[in-house]
């Protein structure tokens, strides 16, 4: 029987209860697994499957809410107290609407963070707030105490459904499981099983941070025509690599845009300024890779997003690595058009003093981590 009677529960939302719980259970710890992951391509794969998991979850959920409208939902024994009908029904309204918030607000922190989302590496979910520190810890607070408040309506759901079964003695719990038999509560724990199983693929990407003071970031720009050369003093690079496997690999850089340095100080002066840097909003820029590619023996190509001066953008950045058995070391370069960060505005909006094109070198050293 598909659909539900007055007194029971139809295969279909039978489906739709267990596969809403497996999914939330696995959701539970792939949330905090990648919390408490240390940051390495794992980290992000978990981050996908996760997120991937949520929009499962979330069109499921909306799927559920549609059949049980078209559906009678089956009355509870007529000697349960009034006061635990009521509250049943509070919480089956606030499981689902946790549920549904919960991917939601997934989504506006990862658009308000500028973290890209690829529902299972395949479809690309597009930005829905735009980029803001402050809203991204807001979305995170939210989504937090969603899941302590989901952790804490899940036990006392489970909680009732016992109390029903063995003590109040009555069929609440028995009508949601005869359709749900060994062979496919099997199936349940292998998919789990599976989706876990998939994770750690990527646990042997060596991690590298960068040895302190052991890096050069240097910005190449014309001046009156003339080279004119900066560096950023201050920066840190994390690279989780695996040579066999780039696809799984991983590159960040946080640079503290004040601790750039022409040689001049009456150009450092200037180059903090709202015109450029604006180092007093943004005082970092960033680059976290979504792609790395191996193009030779040494050389890679790391597509990822840049951002400065709250402008992210995608760049591709080549570079060349060599490992020993003492460290690591990491060198490329790349081009980007200073006008698509905001960088030179008011009247140095134009080309004709400085350049249109910022070249940016860089060469680290880098111990393994552990």
């Amino acid at each position: 029987m598909i659909r539900n009677t007055q007194h029971s529960w139809g295969s279909a939302a039978k489906f739709f209860h267990w596969a809403t719980a497996a999914l939330v259970f696995v959701q539970l710890a792939l949330g905090w697994t990648a919390v408490s992951w240390r940051l390495s391509p794992t980290k992000a794969h978990l981050y996908v499957w996760h997120k991937s998991i949520g929009m499962l979850l979330l069109v499921l959920v909306a799927l559920r809410l549609l059949w049980r409208f078209v559906n009678p939902t089956p009355a509870l024994p007529a000697d349960i107290p009034a006061w635990q009908c009521r509250a049943a029904r509070a919480s089956y309204v606030m499981l689902y609407a946790i549920l549904i918030a919960m991917p939601l607000t997934g989504w506006v922190l990862n658009s308000a963070a500028n973290v890209p989302v690829r529902i299972f590496w395949l479809v690309p979910l597009p930005s829905i707030v735009v980029a803001s520190k402050s809203t991204a810890s807001l979305a995170a607070l939210v989504h937090m105490t969603l899941f302590a408040a989901l952790t804490a309506l899940i036990a006392i759901h489970i909680t009732a459904a016992l109390r029903h079964h063995f003590f109040s003695r009555n069929d609440v719990l028995i009508r949601m499981l005869p359709a749900f038999r060994r062979r496919a509560l099997r199936s349940i724990a292998v998919v789990a099983t599976l989706v876990f199983a998939a994770l750690p693929r990527t646990a042997q990407a060596a991690g590298w941070n960068m040895e302190p003071g052991a890096g050069r970031l240097e910005f190449l720009v014309t001046f009156e025509s003339a080279p004119a050369v900066g560096v950023f003093k201050q920066f840190d690079t994390h690279v989780y690599l695996e040579p066999e496997r780039p696809q799984e690999s991983r590159i960040d850089v946080k640079i503290a845009t004040a601790s750039a340095d022409m040689m001049s100080a009456g150009f450092n002066n200037v180059i903090r300024t709202r015109d450029w840097f604006d180092c007093e909003h943004f005082p970092y820029a960033e680059f976290r890779s979504i792609d790395v590619r191996r193009l030779g023996a040494d050389s890679y190509v790391a597509k990822g997003t840049l951002s400065l001066k709250g402008v992210s953008r995608t760049v591709e950045v080549p570079f060349v690595w060599n490992e020993a058995a003492s460290g690591a070391a990491l060198r490329g370069e790349l081009t980007v058009k200073r006008s698509h960060f905001g960088i030179g505005t008011g009247e140095w909006i134009g080309n004709e003093v400085v350049g249109a094109d910022v070249r940016i070198r860089f060469a680290v050293q880098l111990r393994k981590i552990g």
